[in-house]
């Protein structure tokens, strides 16, 4: 049985995504229109132009991924691309296990794998969707630019 989006994704309804957004303005062009939300609290985006743009909390970056919207509907059943964008593995593995989101929350790497945490379940954890969204806004672009060693900058939450 094909999984159903809708099980990989948080709904924005209800949710107030300018303030889950504001940390990511340096990154996110105000203009951009949030489209849906993995579980992981990566972010789908549609431009002026009608493009789709994925937000990616693992990578740090913004990207184009579709030409369309009617595209990225079609994309998204793609069994390569839920892997790669909405990490069903992951979020079926939680479910069975147990890890169940609440209200307001997503999940989140305890240690992300940009600075070596590894891409596994057991490095899985429910984070307030608030506080991860403002956490990886701050700490990725400055993850990628910290020389092996340093340590990690003090950040606050917004």
């Amino acid at each position: 049985m094909q999984p159903r989006i809708h099980d990989l994704t948080i709904p924005l309804s209800g949710l107030d995504t300018e303030a889950l957004l504001r940390d990511w303005r340096w990154l996110v062009p105000g203009e951009f229109s949030p489209i849906q939300m993995s579980k992981f609290g990566h972010w789908f985006f549609s431009d002026p132009g009608g493009r789709v743009h994925y937000l990616d909390l693992i990578e740090g970056d913004l990207r184009q991924i579709a030409p369309s919207i009617s595209e990225y509907n079609r994309l998204k059943d793609v069994a390569e691309m839920r892997a790669e964008w909405f990490l069903d593995g992951f979020v079926f593995r939680c479910d069975a296990e147990g890890l169940r989101l609440g209200s307001g929350e997503c999940y989140g790497w305890r240690v992300h794998p940009i600075i070596g945490g590894k891409f596994e379940f057991e490095n899985i954890q429910l984070f307030s969707l608030l506080v991860y969204q403002s956490l990886m806004a701050q700490l990725l672009p400055q993850w990628k630019q910290l020389p092996r060693g340093q340590p990690i900058p003090k950040i606050e939450i917004t």
